[in-house]
């Protein structure tokens, strides 16, 4: 059977040619070769041209080197016997390895910036600005070091019905402010926001409290960044509600239990306010929720050596890898995916806003795993320098610096990282927020009034939500790190589902059972710009990585034992440019096939990420056990299922005499003397099947299994 890429070492020869099969109706043809790569300066997809219309082979290079994978086309011009020309496109995939068969070691890249060049040490701003409330008399205020907080004679009094008890809350609200944006500051060398570069006290605006710039009531709830028109300028700041604001008395966590959760997001909303004042990622609003949510995370990991509980939101990516990257709202009713500023998700109708996303995916745009992995593999100041230098997107920025095959290797390895847990210090936190959401059914998040939610709800997102139409009805989802492929041709190729296969820059992860010394797994693109690779964690904790392929076999050095017997195949789409509504929309589309030492997929619902347990995966208990019958010599009864031969060649058709059996109630398997499965399939009408056309010489398992009983028969391919 034909396939449509080539695999070859470093140092190979490649020479491309190209056969008619029915010379009678074409006598004639040419052939002309191009390449088909991501053209980074143009910022676009091309087809360059190697060669022009030829009947002779074209040799490629001499000599193969990495820089040769890729996607290819051949542009055949086909002449019939009248002359009638007809031409024919068809894509192949070129793959080179240079390191076949070794681990690999994941490069590092060298993106910095310390603001402490643009910002040296401020001095502590003296000035406090001039908040009126709407009778005109000066705001209620409380000033601290760096941090001030005002509010009106209308605060509502669940932040106290006495002066002493609010002014205590906002004693602790302005110290939180000072203690933690001290360290930003100071020690992560982050700058203060506008406000205090100016020498004023940065500031947090109650409002609903009868202050001058709002109309809000005071029983509003909610929190966000915003900016205040005060003193002759717009000034970016944090403008809350007595609802946050009440969660810093002294004896708040005695009233309520949400303390520690809202004080948290008060500095996130501060934090925003620097971001604010950056004029930076203005394209990429995931950015300023997850490059946020990373920078607090980092002050307590640094500060206190708390590698804490990570944020609810935080394990989207893990149980959706096939979302983008740069992504808001996250995977969308229609199955398209939120564009980095949150392209496809606002929709309206007669003034309502529709909701168009799936409960708890829809905040994927909160979710740090991203920055923290470019922390690792492009050091610390890497998140500052994006602050700094990306004024629109992040991901093209970090590929205009880096180049576009280090852009596309970071994605790579994000995603690989991803795959096991290899996240530094963050592992156990991101796996247990992972493991809290494994399993959680997804759809509308709202439908005509119905919160679908879990967990906390999304902030900015609660006005009106308890009325919100859902724009699609969708199915419901159960979530899974994992993805599901199913052998869905003669050859054993298998497909994934076309519901969660990966979008732009996405991935799938496919957990594998294997056997031996090395597995191996076919890898056919059936898209633009993919790769893959294998990996796996041992019981110890110890990560291992393949190398990455453009196409073609796969293979991984098992002998470390992997946990559980289980390893990970992860495809990734590599686009990291943001082209717009046709990419949004876009699953990229692949084939796997299990070679030697791969037996067979692994159940998606099982967490395969618990790496120190004792996991067994029931399915293919019962697999194993039919292939050691096997082995100890069952052979089919005299009047069961028989086979018209026992010698066949590599995707010859095998007959079968099936005896009565209804051929919809058989399950077919093909298993290699190893183990391997090698094609899972049902028989023809007939009861004949198709033997896979890459099948080597050897011997091999024919296992019918139907009406609670199995046959089986060996064979010998030839």
């Amino acid at each position: 059977k034909y396939e449509n890429f080539i695999s070859v070492n470093a140092g190979d020869r490649i020479t491309l040619g190209c056969q008619i099969l029915d010379t009678n109706t074409y006598p004639s043809a040419k052939y002309q070769w191009y390449k088909c790569y991501w053209d980074a300066k143009q910022k676009k997809d091309v087809i360059k041209s190697l060669r022009s219309y030829n009947s002779e082979d074209f040799v490629l290079t001499e000599s193969a080197a990495y820089s040769d994978g890729g996607m290819y086309r051949v542009t055949a011009r086909l002449t019939d016997k009248n002359d009638k020309v007809v031409t024919q496109n068809y894509y192949f995939y070129v793959d080179v390895q240079e390191n076949a068969g070794q681990f690999k070691e994941w490069p590092t890249y060298n993106l910095t910036y310390d603001f402490h060049t643009e910002y040296p040490k401020l001095s502590t701003p003296q000035k406090v600005h001039n908040v009126k409330q709407k009778n005109g008399q000066k705001a209620n205020q409380y000033v601290g070091e760096w941090w001030s907080i005002f509010w009106g004679d209308n605060l509502n009094t669940t932040v106290g019905t006495d002066k002493e008890t609010v002014m205590a809350a906002a004693k602790n609200l302005v110290e939180k402010y000072d203690y933690d944006f001290s360290y930003i500051r100071d020690y992560m060398g982050w700058p203060p926001d506008l406000s205090a570069r100016e020498g004023y006290k940065s500031f947090v605006y109650i409002f609903g409290s009868g202050l001058s710039n709002d109309n809000e009531s005071n029983t509003t709830q909610g929190g966000y960044q915003s900016t205040t028109r005060v003193d002759g300028k717009n000034y970016a700041c944090v403008w809350a509600s007595y609802y946050p604001f009440s969660r810093f008395r002294d004896d708040a966590d005695q009233l309520w239990s949400d303390g520690d959760y809202q004080r948290d997001a008060m500095i996130h909303e501060g934090i925003h306010a620097i971001f604010a004042d950056l004029d930076a990622c203005r394209g990429s609003s995931w950015f300023h929720e997850g490059g946020n949510t990373w920078l607090q995370g980092q002050v307590y990991a640094r500060r206190d050596g708390k590698f804490g509980d990570a944020g609810f939101l935080d394990g989207g990516p893990f149980l959706a890898p096939h979302m983008p990257i740069e992504c808001y709202s996250g995977w969308l009713q229609d199955g398209s995916y939120g564009g980095p500023a949150a392209q496809g998700v606002n929709m309206y109708s007669g003034g309502q806003q529709i909701c168009t996303w799936r409960n708890y995916l829809g905040g994927v745009q909160y979710a740090n795993a991203f920055p923290t992995v470019v922390a690792n593999v492009c050091g610390d100041g890497s998140i500052p320098w994006i602050w700094r230098y990306c004024k629109n997107r992040v991901l093209e920025t970090m590929g205009d610096t880096l180049g576009d095959e280090a852009m596309r290797d970071v994605i790579i390895q994000y995603r690989a990282r991803q795959a096991l847990f290899d996240l530094g210090g963050w592992d156990n936190s991101y796996r247990s927020v992972t493991n809290s959401y494994f399993g959680t059914t997804v759809k509308a998040e709202y439908n005509n009034g119905v919160c679908a939610g879990a967990g906390q709800p999304i902030v900015g997102r609660d006005s009106g939500s308890s009325q919100m139409a859902c724009w699609i009805n969708v199915a419901p989802y159960k979530l899974t790190p994992y993805q599901t492929v199913e052998v869905n041709d003669s050859a054993g190729w298998m497909a994934p589902d076309t519901l969660t296969n990966p979008g732009w820059s996405g991935a799938n992860i496919i957990p594998i059972h294997v056997m031996g010394d090395v597995a191996n797994v076919e890898f056919r693109p059936e898209d633009t710009n993919m790769r893959a690779l294998l990996c796996y964690r041992t019981a110890d904790g110890e990560c291992y990585y393949s190398q990455t392929v453009y196409c073609g076999n796969m293979s991984i050095d098992i002998t470390k034992k992997p946990a559980n017997g289980v390893i990970f195949c992860v495809v990734v789409n590599t686009d990291y440019v943001y082209t717009g509504d046709a990419q949004r929309k876009h699953h990229w589309d692949y084939r796997l096939r299990l070679g030697e030492g791969a037996i067979a997929t692994a159940d998606p619902y099982i967490k395969w990420y618990y790496y120190e347990r004792t996991l067994t995966d029931p399915a293919y208990e019962k697999l194993i056990s039919g292939i050691r019958e096997i082995n100890n010599g069952n052979t089919p009864d005299s009047e069961g299922i028989k086979i018209m031969s026992s010698h066949f060649s590599p995707g010859s058709t095998v007959s079968v005499d099936l005896n009565g059996v209804n051929p919809s109630d058989i399950r077919l398997r093909i298993i290699g003397a190893s183990g391997v499965v090698c094609a899972d399939g049902r028989v023809n009408a007939d009861g004949s099947f198709q033997l896979p056309a890459n099948l080597h010489n050897g011997l091999y398992i024919i296992l019918f299994s139907h009406n609670n009983k199995k046959e089986t028969f060996k064979v010998i391919v030839k």
